[in-house]
């Protein structure tokens, strides 16, 4: 009867003892993986192309492109932006621009001549951030490949307004290419 009482003591008195240990060892490798790797920091980029334009020399939306601006805005309604960027030119800024009001934000333009370096300054400025960039059916999945480093992303039909990709860039790992329709 006496050993039956001292193995429930010991259960009562190391089982906690144990998960005590077990926590402070899982706490203190979390601290350590913090340490050495920081926090997760995963920049997200949202990318288009402008939505459905006018023809002429300075193009503006139709009634559908103006449609799937406000389609966009409402899709990211729930989504914390940090930043919306656009093209100089009038469908881009027309397109981007229900989203960055909606956002209480500037649309900020680029120079879609030089890609590659904005990639970089966005990818160095945007960790742990979200941003929409507005673009063109060229630039728009060349955007994404200087985010990912890849050269998967194909130019886009000249017909398609329809595309949306999310590039994912994790602190630590490889960056990921989401791509969806609106």
């Amino acid at each position: 009867m006496f050993c039956y009482n001292m193995t429930r003591m010991n259960r009562t008195f190391f089982i906690p003892l144990l998960l005590f240990f077990f926590l402070f060892s899982c706490n203190t490798l979390r601290k350590t993986t913090i340490e050495e790797l920081g926090q997760e920091e995963v920049a997200t980029f949202i990318l288009v192309r402008h939505a459905e334009k006018e023809y002429g020399a300075k193009p503006g939306l139709t009634e559908t492109g103006h449609e799937r601006a406000d389609r966009l805005s409402f899709i990211l309604k729930n989504t914390d932006l940090d930043a919306v960027y656009s093209t100089p030119t009038k469908r881009t800024r027309l397109t981007a621009a229900p989203t960055a009001e909606a956002h209480g934000l500037p649309v900020i333009p680029y120079d879609a001549t030089l890609l590659k370096e904005f990639s970089q300054d966005l990818k160095r400025l945007y960790k742990g951030k979200t941003v929409l960039i507005v673009g063109h059916s060229n630039t728009t999945p060349a955007m994404a490949n200087f985010l990912a480093n890849t050269d998967e992303n194909p130019r886009f039909s000249e017909l398609d307004y329809t595309n949306l990709y999310v590039v994912t860039i994790p602190r630590i790992g490889k960056a990921r290419v989401l791509k969806l329709r609106y």
